[in-house]
């Protein structure tokens, strides 16, 4: 059994695979950074993580005190960059 993650990405002109394509993405929003979901839910940025494949993922809080998350109970983890809106 291969796992969709281990096989090349045909349309990288490096030959890489799709875990190497997502792990060399850098994440393109900071963290503190106050962000809109879908629903127009506002939400602070309290950590960038990967997904299983390396595909940049954002963990989201409700409050931020200067660069520190206040209460990691309370963060939802899981978005990926396109469900988000960085709030100016």
């Amino acid at each position: 059994m291969n796992n969709i993650a281990d096989l090349k990405d045909p349309s990288d002109k490096q030959g890489r695979t799709y875990r190497q394509v997502n792990n060399s993405t850098c994440h393109g929003i900071g963290v503190g950074v106050l962000v809109e979901l879908e629903t127009g839910v506002r939400l602070f940025v309290a950590k960038q993580t990967r997904d299983c494949d390396g595909t940049p993922l954002y963990v989201l809080t409700p409050e931020m005190q200067g660069e520190y998350p206040l209460n990691e109970m309370k963060w939802l983890h899981g978005y990926p960059e396109y469900s988000l809106k960085v709030n100016k």
